[in-house]
């Protein structure tokens, strides 16, 4: 089974601060795996040269870059074809009445908006990413989960083990992620703008 790790910590919002006391679950990460990394275990499962499996994940990198620039979507599957994640372009803007009604000098006096007064300049671009729900479900069910004790901002402490270092890329309430009060952006957001189907691999 997999092993992930997790902490609990206290959120107790000063004056300055929205919400109320409160704990929350945060992942605890242990390393992040590059391009070298990867090769390196690639190349033990295939055979390829480490070399080789280098060059091909950087191509896989530029070619996905590329290809979510033509205004792709870009899903990576395992071999039976279960999708493990897709990137896509995404993109945000609106305009209501209200905004129209409040600029009357810029939309001539109008009281409604149109279509052709959201101007590209007004839209926000921002890159796309959905988990696959075959792999979403997996994980959930085959992780092993490790509960570390929080002890600071510089440690953690597994339990009935030795310090460890810290999730450098901890998240704290009020910001994105799996956190109180977060948006949930940036881990499978996205459903809103070709979201992974339900029933798909």
């Amino acid at each position: 089974m997999s092993k992930v790790k997790y902490r609990v910590r206290e959120f107790t919002p000063n004056e300055n601060q929205i919400g109320t006391h409160s704990v929350f679950a945060e992942t605890v990460i242990n390393n992040e795996i590059g391009n070298s990394e990867l090769a390196e275990r690639i190349a033990r499962r295939t055979g390829f040269k480490t070399y080789e499996c280098q060059a091909i994940v950087a191509a896989i990198a530029e070619v996905v870059a590329e290809e979510v620039l033509e205004s792709n979507r870009v899903s990576l599957a395992d071999e039976k074809g279960s999708k493990l994640v897709s990137l896509y372009p995404r993109v945000s803007g609106s305009l209501s009445d209200n905004d129209v009604q409040a600029n009357p000098d810029k939309y001539n006096g109008a009281t409604k908006a149109t279509i052709d007064m959201l101007t590209d300049d007004m839209l926000k671009w921002t890159i796309g990413a959905t988990v696959g729900i075959k792999f979403s479900k997996r994980f959930a069910i085959e992780k092993q989960a490790q509960r570390v004790k929080f002890v600071s901002t510089d440690t953690v402490i597994s339990n009935g083990e030795e310090p460890e270092e810290p999730n450098t890329g901890g998240e704290t309430p009020g910001g994105g992620g799996d956190t109180p009060g977060g948006n949930g952006g940036g881990n499978t957001g996205g459903g809103g703008n070709g979201g992974d189907d339900p029933f798909a691999g």
